[in-house]
């Protein structure tokens, strides 16, 4: 009998938990929204109403100023790196690290057997190429006497052409050593000039060290004096921005110097969605060196925009979108195409037109 009662009681306290469990999932509280496919419903007086904040978007001003970061770099041919395009022995050097050097000037002198070789064929080959020039004029005016045959006329034309064709190819080979055909002497060395004017920003030649084709140049004259400034666009900005006009230039903690844009570039990087601006800063201080990281201050006329706050933003499968009310209670998801300006602001470029209410904070609560 005991048995039986303990049995009775547990069977009783199950029932008595399921009809207790029941009545909990009937009182349950409905959710504070509902989603769909394109929009959510709030429900009225819920507390997620009160943690949303709306805002009609409307167009305003958008500051005529930007910032961007940019990257120093020479200016297109204004660095030239020194080397040989074959073998030879650096027995001198006229210039040291920090020179200042022009165009033309001799920087160190090489002893190369293919040098003195090439030398060699250029002068033998212009000797032949004379000679042979020489030789036809003077047989010109046996042959209008009648005193030469066409065959021997038409032997004398070919030899020429191949003594001029030689002197062609040797002065050609002459050419790669960079020097002044007029003024080169058999058994001399090498006299390597340098092709800019500028500054010997490396130095790293061996007197007595040997150069081949292979090596890197020794040398790197460099005239830093005008500097490119490369700043990153983006492709809606770069629409207000001129050839000519002038751009601040910001480094090393609030310095700042002028330059002018020198060219809009028109290949978009597909990763950064930016096109280049090259800006021309004259250097004339070399406060701007190679490789160093500055921002580009950018002036342009004022235009009209709708800029809303970046937690208004969300971002979908491959899209963006933001949440417009359509009526009291219910958003729907409106795709968007926007790009970050500064402040935690960003620009609406296409999807909206103004006058829309739309959820500005805690709409990342439609989300969860």
């Amino acid at each position: 009998m005991k048995y039986k009662w303990i049995v009775l009681t547990l069977l009783t306290s199950a029932l008595w938990g399921c009809n207790s469990h029941q009545k909990t999932d009937e009182g349950a509280s409905k959710p504070d929204f509902v989603s769909t496919e394109y929009g959510v419903t709030v429900e009225t007086g819920s507390q997620l109403e009160k943690k949303l904040t709306l805002r009609v978007i409307e167009p305003q001003t958008l500051d005529a100023q930007f910032k961007t970061t940019a990257s120093v770099g020479a200016k297109s041919g204004s660095i030239a790196e020194i080397g040989l395009p074959f073998g030879g022995r650096v027995i001198r050097s006229f210039v040291r690290l920090g020179d200042q050097v022009h165009r033309g000037q001799v920087l160190f002198e090489v002893n190369s057997s293919d040098y003195m070789e090439t030398v060699k064929d250029y002068l033998e080959s212009r000797s032949a190429s004379n000679l042979a020039t020489a030789n036809q004029k003077r047989k010109e005016a046996l042959y209008q006497r009648g005193m030469l045959s066409d065959r021997e006329w038409e032997e004398i034309c070919v030899e020429t052409r191949n003594a001029e064709n030689a002197f062609e190819i040797a002065q050609r080979s002459l050419a790669q050593f960079n020097v002044d055909p007029t003024n080169v002497h058999a058994g001399e060395p090498l006299r390597v000039v340098s092709p800019i004017s500028g500054r010997v920003v490396r130095n790293e030649l061996v007197i007595g060290g040997y150069l081949n084709e292979e090596d890197e140049a020794p040398m790197t004259v460099a005239d830093l004096s005008t500097i490119w400034v490369t700043a990153n666009v983006k492709t809606s900005q770069i629409s207000g921005l001129a050839l000519g006009q002038m751009v601040k230039v910001e480094f090393e903690a609030g310095r700042q110097m002028e330059g002018k844009i020198f060219y809009l570039g028109e290949l978009l990087d597909e990763k950064t969605q930016t096109l280049p601006v090259v800006i021309e800063c004259v250097n004339t201080e070399r406060s701007l060196k190679p490789g160093m990281f500055v921002s580009a201050i950018f002036e342009r006329h004022a235009i009209s925009a709708l800029i809303v706050p970046s937690s208004a933003i969300f971002q979908g499968e491959g899209n963006k979108y933001v949440y417009v009310q359509d009526s009291p209670g219910h958003f729907n998801r409106v795709q968007v195409i926007a790009e970050n300006i500064e402040k935690g602001q960003s620009r609406i470029l296409s999807g909206l037109s103004g006058g829309e209410t739309i959820i500005v904070d805690g709409g990342i609560y439609l989300n969860e």
